[in-house]
């Protein structure tokens, strides 16, 4: 590693770098790396970097270029045994053939930890007993949106006059106004509001996201949650319970239209025509977790988000579909609702709800 007086600020450095680059590094991620470097010996600085920073074959080209600006060099392509082998024991990249070594490690780096694979496969790909992992990997997201001016005021170092303040504090100094006094407007985090699709072609996501939403709910009691297929249900109560497994049943037994039909115009309808509901949107993020497979009018889907633009401070559609890099968003309903998104994602894996926290937070700052 390099002579900085601060390692750890070089990773983080470094793993902005790659960000720059294009590539997906959340906070997790660089986490991730700085623990790994940590562990292992600086001559495998590299390879823990390729398994936390960049587990795909399409983003080494652009991680050995960032790697090799910071760090002088790119070690060979064998990597070293994983974390915990015993020697002799034979595994990917010990005595395997090279066929075998493109095998084991397609996919994923050598390195990477069972948590760090998890939180990189799409939901609709884990198996019963990762799902039963998810819960916990989940809990750790931290969604910060971003703040509001609030209409209270409160002491500060500078801002307007607070002439009451100032006039009480003149009574020590025989009426002069000696010390001015000012106030200023307190910010709080925008509400956020989360519209889930469980509708039969998000089934393999469905449960993944409603245990994001419990996240959520567990963090802020003023956030709320719905869920929507061919008609809108708040699931907000539901989702509050601890227990995350107990959360999600209640959800799905409350959402009576899951596993149906792709209504979203008709179910914004529903959103935007109660007024308790307008004043929870007014100002606040809202996150919509589908799809896009409209079975309804697409121009009234355009209306309704027109309108749920124009209410809310930031839109963000979260898409599992575009996980796949040839996807293009032609479906009626989703070129529709487009125009009126402030950001679109993918939202299919724990690595996408990351940088969908860490971009909340960028907005906060």
């Amino acid at each position: 590693m390099s002579s900085s007086p601060d390692p750890l600020a070089q990773l983080v450095a470094f793993g902005h770098a790659l960000r720059r680059e294009g590539l997906a590094v959340g906070t997790g991620a660089v986490v991730e790396f700085a623990r790994a470097a940590a562990l292992l010996p600086a001559a495998d600085l590299y390879w823990a970097g390729r398994a936390t920073l960049a587990p795909g074959p399409a983003e080494i080209e652009r991680y050995d270029r960032v790697f090799r600006a910071f760090f002088g060099s790119v070690p060979g392509q064998r990597a070293p045994a994983p974390l915990g082998r015993r020697a002799g024991e034979r595994g990917p990249g010990l005595g395997m053939t090279a066929a075998e070594g493109r095998e084991a490690s397609k996919g994923t780096a050598f390195l990477a930890s069972p948590v760090e694979v998890l939180r990189r496969t799409s939901f609709g790909h884990l198996s019963e007993e990762e799902l039963a992992r998810l819960p916990e990997l989940v809990a750790r997201l931290r969604l910060s949106p971003p703040l509001r001016r609030s209409r209270r005021r409160r002491a500060a170092r500078d801002g307007e006059l607070d002439l009451r303040r100032t006039l009480r504090r003149s009574f020590r100094t025989g009426g002069e106004p000696a010390e001015l006094r000012f106030r200023a407007r307190t910010r709080k985090p925008r509400r956020l509001v989360l519209l889930l699709d469980v509708s039969r072609s998000m089934a393999p996501f469905s449960r993944a996201l409603l245990l994001f939403a419990h996240a959520a709910m567990r963090a802020d009691a003023r956030w709320e949650a719905f869920c929507f297929g061919t008609r809108l249900t708040r699931v907000s109560a539901a989702l509050r319970d601890a227990d995350p497994e107990r959360a999600v049943a209640e959800a799905a037994e409350a959402a009576v239209d899951r596993d149906g039909g792709t209504r979203i115009g008709e179910s914004l309808g529903q959103l935007l025509a109660r007024r308790e509901h307008l004043s929870v949107l007014r100002g606040a993020v809202v996150v919509i977790c589908s799809d896009g497979l409209e079975r309804g009018d697409p121009e009234l889907l355009g209306r309704r988000m027109a309108r749920l633009a124009r209410l809310a401070a930031h839109v963000v559609w979260l898409n599992p579909l575009k996980e796949d890099p040839r996807y293009e968003p032609l479906a009626r309903g989703m070129r529709a609702a487009l125009p009126f998104v402030d950001d679109f994602a993918s939202g299919h894996d724990l690595a996408s709800l990351t940088a969908l926290a860490d971009r909340l937070a960028a907005l906060r700052a």
